[in-house]
């Protein structure tokens, strides 16, 4: 459990696809000093905040000064398990990659680098008051505990139905870093003809077919769907700025909710503390 600020100690970069665009890109992480996760692209620094996202139609999207940066909610789950507070991201592409639909890659990077702890602390926001937001049947609430605990129930149709999980030692949920974003097999064409998808395929995402998994080797763990779901959720409540402490409730929820529950969150300074 991390106490203070840190950055990573040294300097590395990463390659990949990414996921709608289908465009080579290159990341290039940076020790920083300064509070708080930020990208640098076309010459604008872009907070990897709350605030600052712009679109969570199909992943989650920050944009500053014109510029826009999407699907960043993989590696910000990285950055979190990594323990990494601080970190500046050089990006030559508007969408960070998908490598291999998970944060394992981005988070291998980070441990290879090494953390550099700083003597500022200021990293943990407990939650001090109950909130919740909801649209339809799909809802996320977050309620005050001294630890972060994530209950995710996702349902969809067979072979998935309905899947509950529950993680109570986040900080070492390993199992939920390397399980990969998925798809139900019809609504592939969809996405493709909105000009999306460009780079996925059965190397970077589950695909779930009428009757089994598509993927030839099948699921990595046997709740690693819903594991995904925690993922995205962590990565996601990671753009708060903290290492949030609560006891957070989810059914069917996704980007757009996650980031609707911070702003809810932040709306109200009595919701929270930070140390």
């Amino acid at each position: 459990m991390i106490k203070r600020q840190t950055t990573i100690n040294r300097i590395f970069k990463i390659s990949g696809i990414g996921l709608h665009t289908g465009r080579e890109v290159t990341l290039e992480f940076l020790p920083r000093r300064e509070f708080g996760i930020a990208f640098v692209y076309k010459g604008a620094i872009i907070p990897a905040r709350y605030d600052m996202v712009a679109d969570t139609r199909l992943s989650t999207q920050i944009c500053s000064d014109g510029a826009s940066v999407a699907t960043i909610e993989h590696l910000m789950a990285a950055f979190y398990f990594s323990g990494i507070t601080n970190c500046l991201v050089y990006i030559d592409g508007p969408e960070v990659p998908i490598l291999d639909g998970s944060a394992w890659e981005f988070y291998q990077g980070m441990w290879k680098a090494g953390v550099y702890e700083f003597p500022d602390s200021g990293v943990y926001l407990k939650v001090q008051r109950p909130v919740e937001v909801s649209h339809k049947e799909a809802w996320v609430r977050i309620k005050p505990l001294n630890t972060l605990d994530i209950t995710m129930t996702i349902e969809f149709r067979q072979p998935v139905g309905k899947q509950k999980k529950r993680v109570t030692d986040v900080e070492n949920a390993f199992a939920i870093v390397n399980s990969r974003t998925f798809t139900l097999l019809e609504e592939i064409e969809a996405i493709k003809q909105a000009g999306l998808a460009k780079g996925g395929s059965l190397d970077n995402a589950v695909v779930i077919g009428m009757d089994d998994i598509v993927n030839p080797h099948g699921l990595r763990y046997r709740k690693e769907l819903v594991n995904h779901k925690i993922l995205d959720l962590i990565g996601d409540f990671y753009t708060s700025g903290y290492r949030i402490l609560g006891k957070v409730e989810a059914n069917r929820t996704g980007h757009y909710l996650n980031n609707l529950l911070l702003r809810e969150l932040f709306s109200d300074p009595a919701n929270y503390s930070i140390y």
